[in-house]
């Protein structure tokens, strides 16, 4: 059976004929994309509750809401923000629950949503829930005017849902979305002092205009020929039939119509809800989202041609588009694709060094048909091609021909003793099929941890687990079946004449092999001396790692920043306009920024995979993107950009953010402090961020929960009120309905329905003493006249809670502090714990701080990583334990993974990397890599009765034999890892650097630890078995003595 590929020729072509052709398909046909796709296990329950404080729309709305989804188990976290009017509810949901049953909870959450629907107050709206969508839009385009004159928003506006739909309908498009559209509507300006004297409101006028739209069906006449439906003429159609509504009748019973006593016009809403700018000119975006696992440069082309089209039939519209994802994929997987052919050649040119031009074809072979084999995995995986799962084959490229070299030497070392072709072929397979598959199980249980991680961290970099596991996996098929039996038919039969050829057999160094078998005879005579040498710089390594910075993820290499401005709470979107245009022009003045996109008043369309952003209904947030010439440009320029804006814009946060990956955070440094007092809370958050303004490597704090919002308040008499014949809910009411409208009727325009929205002129409804002297309609029977606000009472300014923050139930004031551009959180963290011990700062009873942030986010996965690790890790002991069928060489082997990771630890200090979770990856899976040669060694030492007789010439043979595959398969797992070195990625260089550096340690490990390892069994053994055979001695000499006597 090992033999049948060599045997039966067409077998192995067909093979090969298949693997080539399911692989060439598969990379035909795989999605491409730039990062992995994210399970939507974020989202936000967004409720509005017009007029009400912050205290009521948490007592109201959040806390009813919060208790009702907390009774779920499929819910992890739940935090809240309760604001004037609004509240806003982020959910999070466990990791542990895979894509399906992430989808089941937010069916159910929605269900539970529903259901406490009723018991919120009337005046609220209907809580909507919405998940969070996480990946970047696959394209954005700019919507802009060019045609002479001031933007015509209300046609930007419907192009935009033209263009929208266009998009929607491209084959493949999973959702689109609008950014900085403006809401057309047909405006009702009524004085309320001509309203007042009609006895009239604001609210009942909107009552009277919506009645007058007869919109409403009438009904259907029926008859035994025909049915027909009844409908009342008069629906809103045009501006003049909005004027002719009658609104009131006067004493000589002439009708006083609508345009009498207020102003009808159609135009956009003001102030506008939201805005989007491109380099300082309105504009509206227009976002399209790609279906998972789908080719992005394929959805692109189709979505390219769709938006040419439409800017043909668009000539006076200025049409671009903005961000292009398959950019950067392209970028990205063409970055990845010339390293994996760098790697193949630095692979194949080890390979042609140490083995010769024949081995060197024959073991090369294994590299395409194996890389064809996993990608033929992968789409069965259905997983798309993206930056981690091409990155797991430039990882796995050295692994992929380590099986292969090890056949091909073995079959060539029987060949050297002369067995023929197929003997030789049989007898190696037999040889190695045991240790071969006890090494590629160990590799995959090392791996796995990695490929079955929960959470958005597993989700992240779990790719590049699943390719190594699908590498090796396929790397032990091939090299136990087609490479044999290449090795075979591409025989140099010229073993006999006992001459070396470098070209036939590669690179053979004899005085370092004399230096290495003096070494070896040093070692095995005393094996202390291995086991205290191979130990040496492990403990280097793992003393090194207590010097190093920790991270999480480091920030991505791109050309493309994050910008964002946060003014005080109650700033106009008009005065936020004004804030942004001086912004675009600051940041215009920089060398090598190309673009700058703005959103006002609301999240910015995602530009990056992890971006969250739920932000909607906030007049005094501005946020965007700024894409410059190139990513040094962008490293250069945000240190510098950060500390001017923060010095030009004093009055509001202004952030400059490098784009970071791994799963998304809140913000560097996060502290929670968590108590049932607002006054305390804010107390508190206001010590800790005066300390954290003193750490170095801060550049902003703000905390979460705001106090002393300015508010109008209007303190009423109730008595005067009384008197006047008004509840102070019926004032409310009316007052909310002169200062921002109240809907009366729509008119329709094809499929587009425009509202009708009855109002006060601007000019009395923009300050306090507009409040003031608002009318006031009281009863015709109460003998008073129309009359003022200000005569029920005192109106005047007073501060109010601003907004509410609140985490599974209990009240939170959350502490932000964002860094310098490229700084690493960890030492900034661990400096601040020093300085608010040394200031003093206490909890108090009730109240407690917790760290959040990326300190907390790197915990979780950590927890997650080691808590899969356990039982893999019992799995490889278990896989190693019955090849070897013993514990003490088992011993040997996992003695060797822990060293190797010190060595590793060792790699990331001497490239001065930060300790980072990719580092800590590469460590985990090099222990599967690292112990692989020790397992040839001691499975050589153990097949050799002669080495396990402590023959010491035997010995040296056997792990000299061993040397030239072990050496190969480390230069060419290391060639794998020279080119993600070379380019000095943030983002692999730690990994690379760690499984590099293992890999490299554990050859020495394996050529001197090992050896040192199994003679010292080995005489422990022989002693044992000397004293047995002593006592057995005296045993049968008592035995005869006693016999005697």
């Amino acid at each position: 059976m090992a033999t049948i590929f060599y045997r039966y020729s067409r077998l192995s072509i067909l093979a090969v004929l298949l693997l080539a052709l399911a692989g060439t398909g598969a990379l035909l046909t795989l999605g491409r994309q730039e990062d992995p796709s994210l399970t939507e296990r974020f989202g936000v329950i967004v409720t509005s509750f017009p007029g009400a404080s912050a205290e009521r729309v948490e007592a109201l709305i959040t806390d009813p809401i919060e208790q009702s989804i907390r009774e779920l188990p499929e819910i992890d976290e739940v935090t809240s923000t309760s604001r004037s009017g609004f509240s806003l509810i982020n959910i999070n949901i466990r990791e542990d629950l895979n894509a399906a049953e992430v989808d089941q909870a937010w069916t159910q959450i929605r269900e539970q949503v529903d259901a406490v629907r009723p018991a919120l107050p009337a005046e609220a709206g209907a809580p909507a829930v919405e998940r969070s969508y996480l990946g970047a839009a696959t394209l954005i385009v700019s919507l802009g005017w060019s045609a002479e004159g001031e933007p015509n928003l209300a046609i930007l506006s419907r192009l935009a849902r033209d263009l929208e739909d266009r998009l929607r309908n491209v084959s493949g498009t999973d959702q689109t979305e609008i950014y900085g559209i403006a809401q057309e509507e047909i405006r009702v300006l009524a004085d309320p002092d001509a309203l007042a004297a009609l006895g009239l409101t604001v609210g009942e006028l909107a009552g009277r205009i919506s009645r007058a739209d007869a919109k409403t069906p009438a009904g259907e006449l029926r008859s035994d020929d025909v049915n027909l439906n009844v409908e009342i003429g008069g629906e809103f159609e045009t501006l003049d039939r909005i004027r002719a509504v009658p609104v009131s009748e006067t004493v000589n019973g002439d009708f006083v119509r609508l345009g009498d006593v207020a102003d009808v016009e159609r135009g956009i809403r003001t102030p506008a809800a939201a805005m989007a700018y491109f380099n300082g000119d309105r504009t509206v975006f227009v976002a399209g989202f790609l279906q998972p696992e789908l080719r992005v440069d394929q959805w692109t082309g189709r979505a390219r041609a769709a938006i040419a089209e439409f800017a043909a039939e668009n000539p006076g519209i200025s049409v671009d588009i903005v961000f292009a994802q398959s950019d950067y994929v392209e970028s990205r997987l063409n970055g990845l694709s010339v390293n994996l052919g760098y790697s193949a050649l630095i692979v194949f040119a080890v390979l042609f060094l140490l083995m010769g031009w024949r081995a060197a074809l024959i073991v090369g072979s294994a590299l395409p048909l194996t890389v064809l084999f996993v990608l033929f995995l992968i789409n069965l995986y259905d997983e798309p091609l993206h930056q981690m799962s091409v990155t797991g084959l430039v990882v796995a490229l050295g692994l992929l021909i380590d099986n292969a070299i090890v056949v091909v030497d073995e079959y060539q070392l029987r060949r050297a003793k002369g067995l023929p072709p197929l003997d030789a072929i049989n007898h190696s397979l037999k040889h190695l099929f045991g240790p071969l598959l006890a090494s590629t199980l160990t590799t995959i249980f090392a791996f796995a941890p990695i490929a079955l991680m929960p959470g958005a961290a597993g989700e992240f970099i779990g790719m590049i687990g699943v390719s190594v596991i699908f590498a090796v996996g396929a790397s032990f098929i091939i090299a136990m079946t087609v490479v044999p039996a290449f090795a075979g038919w591409f025989d140099h039969n010229n073993y006999a004449q006992g001459r070396h050829s470098f070209l036939r057999d590669g690179l053979r160094f004899k005085p370092l092999e004399y230096f290495y078998r003096g070494i070896l005879q040093a070692v095995t005579a005393r094996p202390w001396v291995g086991l205290v040498g191979g130990v040496i710089l492990p403990v280097a390594g793992f003393a090194a790692a207590t010097t190093l910075p920790m991270q999480f993820f480091p920030p991505t290499d791109r050309d493309m920043f994050q910008i964002e401005m946060v003014l005080p709470a109650n700033t106009s979107i008009t005065e936020t306009q004004r804030q942004v245009l001086r912004a675009t022009e600051l940041i215009y003045a920089y060398e090598g920024v190309i673009d700058i996109g703005w959103t006002l008043g609301e999240s910015p369309p995602r530009t990056y995979y992890n971006v969250i952003g739920n932000e909607s209904s906030a007049p005094y947030l501005a946020a965007g993107w700024v894409r410059t010439a190139s990513a040094e440009v962008t490293h250069d320029l945000l240190p510098v950009l950060q500390r001017d804006m923060i010095a030009a814009f004093p009055q509001a946060r202004f952030l400059t953010l490098p784009f970071e990956q791994g799963p998304p955070t809140a913000a560097p440094i996060e502290l929670k402090i968590f108590g049932p007092d607002l006054a305390t809370l804010d107390r508190l958050g206001d010590e800790i961020r005066h300390v954290l303004a003193r750490t170095p490597g801060v550049t902003t704090t703000v905390a979460g929960m705001r106090m002393g919002e300015p508010v109008a308040r209007v303190t009423v008499d109730e008595a005067s009120a009384e008197l006047a014949g008004i509840r102070l809910e019926d004032l409310a009411n009316r007052l909310r309905a002169d200062f921002d409208g109240v809907p009366g009727g729509s008119i329709l325009e094809g499929v587009e329905e425009m509202p009708v929205r009855v109002i006060a002129p601007e000019n009395r409804r923009a300050s306090v003493s507009d409040l003031a002297s608002s009318p006031l309609l009281t009863p015709a029977d109460s003998g008073i006249l129309s009359a003022p606000v200000s005569a029920l009472g005192e109106v005047g300014l007073s501060p109010e809670v601003a907004s509410i923050r609140r985490q599974d139930g209990e009240r939170m004031n959350p502490v932000y502090a964002y860094l310098e551009p490229f700084s690493l959180p960890a030492p900034v963290l661990e400096d601040f714990m020093t300085r608010l011990e040394a200031a003093g700062v206490e909890m108090p009873a009730g109240y407690t701080l917790q760290i959040g942030g990326e300190a907390e986010a790197r915990g979780d996965a950590m927890g997650n990583l080691f808590g899969t690790a356990g039982p893999l890790l019992i799995l490889m002991i278990g896989a190693v334990v019955l090849a070897f069928n013993s514990f003490r060489f088992a011993g040997v082997v996992f003695i060797t993974g822990f060293l190797s990771v010190g060595l590793a630890l060792f790699g990331v200090w001497l490239f001065g990397t930060p300790l980072g979770f990719n580092a800590i990856v590469g460590s985990m899976g090099l222990v599967g890599l690292s112990i692989n040669g020790t397992i040839v060694v001691l499975s050589a030492l153990r097949a050799s009765p002669a080495a396990a007789a402590l023959d010491m010439a035997a010995i040296e043979d056997t792990v000299v034999d061993a040397t030239r595959h072990i050496i190969s398969t480390t230069l060419t797992t290391i060639g794998g890892f020279v080119p993600l070195i070379l380019s000095g990625d943030s983002f692999w260089l730690p990994f690379a650097a760690a499984v590099a550096g293992g890999v490299a340690g554990s050859a020495i490990l394996a050529l001197i630890f090992a050896p040192a390892a199994f003679v010292m069994l080995a005489r422990a053994r022989q002693k044992r078995r000397d004293f047995h055979e002593r006592l057995k001695k005296r045993v049968r000499r008592g035995a005869l003595m006693q016999a005697a006597e």
